[in-house]
């Protein structure tokens, strides 16, 4: 089963999303950019992180600062951002840093599953697609 992980400061939130997502996913959740990198590691597959990881602190931008490190680490993991906040420079920065996709909550969890899974689709036939490649390749040059 595809690895997700979703990081969000609100608890409910993040008990509300796993419940909808676990029979699709195995899922891991963090309130904090710190116990969000303690939980990422190669078995991971995709992130699901909200932009604030406090709500008391407008500023707090802890879900782009934990998007540029897991593109660091892990480039090949999408990230889905999302936000309840309206911040068009926000959504524009989150992509500029590679996530791969931006949600406004609330989330509608019909379009969350179909996304989550053609991205968990497109992360299981990646290595398959380089093994392919990797074969026309060596065909091509013994022509």
């Amino acid at each position: 089963m595809v690895k997700l992980l979703i990081v969000d400061d609100v608890e409910d939130y993040l008990r509300s999303l796993r419940n909808a997502l676990r029979g699709m996913f195995e899922v891991v959740t963090a309130q904090s950019i710190e116990e969000a990198k303690e939980k990422t590691d190669e078995s991971i597959a995709l992130a699901l992180v909200d932009i604030r990881l406090s709500e008391e602190d407008t500023s707090n931008r802890d879900g782009l600062i934990f998007l540029e490190w897991i593109k660091l680490n892990f480039a090949d993991v999408p990230v889905i951002i999302m936000s309840a906040y309206r911040e068009f420079d926000m959504a524009v920065d989150a992509l500029n840093l590679g996530a791969a996709y931006f949600l406004r909550k609330p989330i509608n969890l019909r379009e969350l599953k179909a996304l989550l899974k053609t991205y968990a689709e497109e992360r299981s036939l990646a290595p398959q697609t380089a093994q392919w490649q990797e074969q026309l390749s060596g065909e091509r040059q013994d022509r």
